[in-house]
């Protein structure tokens, strides 16, 4: 008698705990959402090769992201979307004031010279050049050398050839260079 009432309870219970079980358990952990340096090389991504300013709208997403603390569902948002001309609407997703920020950083990137978006190594490395023109100990060959390779980045740099960092990295090497080369020469 004992077995079968044994039996019955577990041909009983045992389904509906197994059924309980089974819709409790969620599998693996949910993704991580991806990092606003992902989120930004996708939208620069998205934007194609040719976008002459897709470097800066990559830093603008990158640096608003960061500043502005995107939750996870937005990131994930952006890096989900397939083309720019299929948007999934993940600007909605952001805050009033998030949404704002990244406005104002883009209309940013649209209406200032390319020359202006430098960053201030890059700047700084343009204005050690000019100064190596008033140096007699540069040959003037050399002088025209580095206004070339100088002009050559900042062009690349407006062409969107470059992010923010890379160019900048190659201008803080340049004018190290620079400083190294001809400091004592030019009297710096």
């Amino acid at each position: 008698m004992r077995r079968g009432w044994l039996l019955a309870w577990l041909v009983c219970w045992l389904p509906g705990w197994l059924a309980t079980t089974a819709a409790c358990h969620h599998g693996d952990p949910p993704p991580e959402a991806p990092s606003c340096t992902a989120t930004a090389d996708h939208v620069r991504g998205l934007l194609g090769p040719g976008g002459p300013s897709a470097s800066r709208i990559r830093d603008a997403f990158a640096v608003r992201c960061e500043e502005d603390g995107w939750d996870g569902d937005v990131r994930a948002c952006v890096v989900a979307t397939t083309s720019l001309r299929k948007p999934r609407h993940c600007k909605a997703m952001l805050t009033r004031d998030q949404r704002a920020a990244l406005d104002r950083e883009l209309a940013a990137v649209t209406t200032t010279p390319a020359a202006g978006r430098l960053p201030a190594a890059c700047r700084d490395c343009g204005a050690l050049i000019e100064r190596l023109a008033r140096c007699a100990a540069v040959p003037g060959s050399t002088r025209g050398d580095l206004q070339l390779a100088y002009r050559d980045l900042t062009q690349a740099w407006s062409r969107g050839n470059y992010d923010a960092r890379a160019v900048e990295v190659q201008c803080r090497s340049m004018t190290d260079r620079l400083r190294q080369t001809f400091g004592t020469k030019c009297g710096w």
